[in-house]
């Protein structure tokens, strides 16, 4: 458990670090009495705005909590003072609440308050629409947001699972039970775990102000909000003084309740999912099968997240609450939780339980406790209770608030540098285009070099130290900052040196970063939870030799008879082999049997093929699948000319089908005038910009690449950057009119004046206007924001979605830049990851196999399925759907879904051809030429277009496209996409 002092010791020492990130001189270590020398210190804010540590800390002194307001001040909803669009809000049917129907508005409520200080802030709410998302929204007091937190705020949905205990499949094992939402209003206290377990406090002056409810995309329904002066939970001993008379009345007893912690009643989040578990001891036990017997693990990790359980006490008493738990994800740092009982903590220990690191993957139990490890004495009367367990990485938040900053003024100091030496060539490998033969007086250009650079050094190594307060041992992350640190000092001491040695800042901000994506999360896996009173003989935790050993037999003798492989081999039934991973296989079987085969009569075997190399060695052996889901790309066509496929256009209705998907990936898999795979998935790029930044540098996003290189000597001179991924050329290509192919399909087009165009519109890009060549993670530099603006795919913007809680509201998609016309319109070609199904030649059941390719892409079958996985895995596993009609109906952001509609508008791909495969390898060659080796582009490109033509050529002999002379024996053609598509047919 978390011993408070180290506890206090590391906030006092995180106060000093806030303020001092921007400072000219060395940081001076101060205590928490120096409050007057910390106000003082320059702070640097987002948009002017302070985080909440930040803001209670620039307090005016005397600063006190509230003490009149001990009952809530209601505000009803239906009481508004003002709003700011009618038609985003109803009265509810009762015209006790209202329906907030989702999209960008506010609402405000006048409130008069007894007293200055600070409040917390309550609110009354139930969710309005069936999506899995939590519920965001920002509060202002008279018009301002008071702290960054403020505008981020997430109330979360509740939910239970299924069925419990799990339901079996044919192979005796368990089914992992889907989250329900359960409905109903919710009363909460405005809490950011991310940075305090309690309640986030608002300051008000005595008399009336405004509170004004800014409301997101989240439908939600609103009975009020409230405000009501803070109370703490008090210390065990404070409570044990309180309750002298109860305590001495307790007398131990032998009564103990074991809760299996995958046996919750409630949970905040889908993502939050049963585990199975196989090792000694484990509750219950797996037995050679799966059992979904524990909770939590890496799904249970963010701040905000929580689990509650239900218990009953058979009398009214004290007693001890204890857990057994699993914590090996974090090297050497505690797992930290708030426990809350019956909805209250009443010890202020709970506030911050740290669940230590074990590197043995042993389960290890632990005792809820007070600062003496001693047992905290829960009261509780006859009957039933509830126990929360919150995720709080508050603990470690000053850590990565200077983290941040200190990246941010890395990432200045090395944009000065630049300035000065001329060097915009970033690059994590070599200094850049310096002249390694000119010798620099840096600190004659920036005066006070050695100072500021002192000032990050003594930060870095200050946080390592606060660091350390709260974990256990080394951490990996502290030896991270000492190593950066060291590089600095390094730097700092030999400045002649630095412009010759500029990639070290490059990658000591790629190695800080990397900390950015994991600093936060708090995974922590749980068996089960104990309610005992004092003296009770508590569960055993640990196996001793013998129980190990007769485990490890056990699984030795089942693996002789238990079929481990969970292979479905009924024999009338088409065999449909998926390249995913289990969870997926499971919800797609669930489906088939519930709606495919009861509707059809139609058997389903459905298994994985964990490696994709295995359908190649079926196609060779003569065993293949009927149908198989999720091949890449490149598959359909390779297995197709070699006769290994089924031409689905043979099928009568395969128009009416393929008009559900945009032709753009279609085309990607025609070949020879036939078409062998549906979509499944279709990726997307989009453009992704922080909007704060952006109004700082008084900014647009752009439209076009015109616009962008407008924009860019704004932000290279304030030391910001523009990504597009360095190696995908093709909207460039596509943009300038260029084709990869010949209309035939025999020749590359790559030797065209529109391709030459575009492949030195792409390599301009890296060469002229020295956009970054190598980002290991635009996440991390999105987050920093040292590149605030970039194009994206798909997966990194779910990332940035769901991953970055911090930047809520402070960022935005577009379709990405395009090339204008003539004509005024701007054309925005760009290309996206695709995943198949297909139909084998070989199989006997073609039309059985249609029809589940059918009923598989619907649209009511993909919207469902896109449900189900966010239900299992949280919506940060969105499923991508490439049924149009279906991916409209999951739950995008409204305006998001404006945006990447538009730009799947434009979705185009390159073409599959045989010997298709050196294209994208010579271009990637080219590419490396020109902008790595100065290299002249056309006389590059050329010599790339004849070695593709002659990997080309030799193919086509292969396939019977020409004979060995050369001579070309028949065509192909290559579909020609020159609009954007608006829907209907291709």
């Amino acid at each position: 458990m978390l011993r408070r002092w180290k506890y206090v010791k590391a906030v006092v020492l995180s106060s000093i670090l806030l303020f001092s990130f921007t400072g000219p001189l060395p940081m001076q270590i101060v205590n928490g009495d120096t409050h007057n020398e910390i106000k003082t210190r320059p702070i640097e804010k987002v948009n002017g705005i302070p985080t909440y540590l930040q803001w209670l800390a620039l307090a005016p002194e005397g600063t006190q909590d509230s003490t009149l307001l001990k009952q809530p001040l209601l505000l009803p909803a239906e009481d508004y003072a003002d709003f700011s669009d009618p038609q985003l809000y109803n009265l509810l049917s009762d015209d006790i609440g209202l329906l907030s129907k989702g999209g960008e508005g506010w609402i405000e409520w006048t409130v008069e308050l007894p007293e200055d200080g600070y409040y917390n802030m309550g609110v009354i709410y139930d969710s309005a629409d069936d999506h899995k998302t939590d519920l965001r929204l920002g509060i202002q007091i008279d018009g301002i947001s008071p702290y960054l937190e403020a505008e981020r705020i997430v109330l979360k949905r509740h939910y239970s699972d299924s069925v419990y205990p799990p339901e079996r499949d044919e192979f005796d094992n368990d089914r992992r039970p889907a989250s329900v939402e359960a409905s109903g209003w919710k009363n909460v206290r405005l809490t950011d775990y991310a940075v305090d377990p309690r309640p986030l406090k608002w300051f008000f002056t005595k008399g009336k102000h405004t509170v004004r409810l800014i409301s997101s995309r989240d439908a939600m329904k609103l009975q009020g909000l409230y405000l009501v002066s803070p109370q703490d939970p008090m210390l065990s001993d404070e409570l044990t003084r309180e309750n002298d008379q109860l305590t001495a009345t307790t007398a131990s007893g032998k009564w103990l309740q074991k809760v299996e912690a995958e046996q919750i009643s409630l949970k905040s989040n889908t993502s939050i999912q049963l585990q199975s578990t196989d090792s000694a001891l484990i509750s219950p036990a797996a037995d050679g099968h799966i059992r979904y017997n524990t909770i939590g693990g890496d799904q249970f990790r963010r701040s905000g997240e929580w689990i509650e359980w239900e218990f009953n006490v058979p009398k009214d008493g004290i007693y001890h609450i204890g857990f057994k738990y699993l914590q090996a994800y974090s090297n050497n740092a505690y797992a930290y939780r708030t426990i809350t009982i019956d909805g209250k903590s009443p010890f202020k220990q709970l506030q911050q339980v740290g669940f230590p690191y074990n590197s043995s993957w042993d389960w290890k139990g632990l005792t809820l406790s007070d600062e003496e490890e001693q047992p905290l004495p829960f009261q509780l009367t006859e009957g039933k209770h509830t126990l929360r367990m919150t995720v709080s990485s508050a603990p470690v938040m000053p850590v990565y608030e200077g983290l941040l900053h200190n990246l941010q003024k890395i990432g200045k100091l090395e944009q000065t540098i630049r300035k000065i030496t001329g060097n915009f060539e970033k690059s994590y490998s070599t200094g850049g285009n310096t002249d390694l033969n000119r010798d620099w007086d840096l600190e004659k250009y920036i005066p006070g070099l050695y100072e500021q650079m002192t000032v990050i050094i003594e930060d870095l190594s200050d946080l390592s130290s606060l660091l350390g307060e709260v974990t256990i041992g080394r951490s990996d992350i502290e030896n991270a900052f000492d190593s950066a640190a060291r590089d600095l000092t390094d730097l700092r001491d030999h400045p002649r040196t630095i412009p010759n040695r500029l990639n070290l800042f490059a990658s000591i901000q790629n190695n800080l970063g990397t900390w950015t994506f994991r600093m936060l999360d708090q995974p922590l896996l749980l068996d089960f939870l104990w309610i005992a009173e004092p003296g009770a003989q508590l569960p055993k935790i640990k196996p001793n030799w013998s129980q190990r050993t007769g485990h490890m037999l056990g699984n030795f003798f089942r693996s002789f008879t238990n079929n481990f492989e969970y292979v479905r081999n009924k024999p009338e039934a088409i065999d449909v082999w998926v390249n995913r991973n289990r969870d997926y296989v499971n919800v797609i079987q669930q489906l088939t049997d519930e709606t495919f085969t009861a509707e059809t009569g139609i058997q389903v075997n459905i298994n994985i093929v964990p490696d994709p190399q295995l359908l190649i060695l079926g196609n060779i052996s003569g065993r293949q699948p009927d149908v198989a889901l999720g091949v890449d790309t490149g598959m359909p066509i390779d297995f197709a000319t070699r006769g290994a496929l089924t031409d689905l256009s043979r099928f009568p209705d395969y128009d009416e089908v393929a008009k559900r998907f945009h032709p753009g990936a279609l085309s990607v898999f025609h070949y020879d005038r036939k078409d062998y795979a549906l979509p499944e998935i279709q990726g997307f790029n989009v453009l992704l910009y922080r909007t704060d930044i952006l109004e700082q540098l008084e900014l647009n996003a752009p439209d076009t690449w015109e616009d962008v290189l407008r924009m860019l000597p704004t932000l290279q001179q304030n030391g910001f950057d523009f990504y597009i991924p360095p190696k995908d050329g093709l909207p460039f290509l596509y943009q300038q009119g260029a084709s990869y192919y010949t209309a035939d399909g025999l020749h590359s087009a790559l030797d065209s004046e529109e391709a030459l165009q575009g492949f030195e519109q792409w390599t301009d890009m890296f060469n002229l206007y020295q956009m970054p060549k190598e980002v290991p993670s635009f996440y991390s530099h999105f987050r920093i924001g040292d590149i605030p603006i970039g194009v994206v795919d798909f997966n990194t913007y779910l990332q940035v979605q769901f991953a970055a809680p911090e930047l809520a509201g402070r960022w935005k998609i577009a379709p990405i830049p395009g090339m204008k016309q003539a004509d005024g319109t701007v054309v925005r070609w760009a290309g996206g990851a695709l995943q198949a199904g297909v139909i084998f030649q070989k199989s006997e059941k073609q039309s059985d196999a249609w029809e589940f390719l059918k009923w598989w892409t619907s649209t009511d079958i993909q919207r469902r399925f896109g449900n189900d996985i966010e239900a299992l895995y949280g919506p940060e596993y969105r499923w991508n759907t490439a049924n149009m009609e279906a991916f409209k109906q999951l739950p995008w952001p409204e305006q998001d879904l404006k945006s990447i509609g538009e730009q799947l508008q434009w979705y185009k791909e390159v073409p599959q051809l045989p010997g298709g495969y050196f294209t994208g390898r010579y271009l990637d060659i080219a590419w490396n030429k020109v902008v790595l080796e100065k290299k002249n582009p056309r006389v590059v490109m050329e010599q790339a277009v004849a070695d593709i033509n002659r990997e080309l050529e030799r193919k086509q002999v292969e396939f019977k496209l020409r004979d060995r002379d050369g001579t070309v024996l028949r065509t192909l053609d290559i579909p020609q996409i020159v609009q954007p598509w608006k829907g209907g047919a291709p």
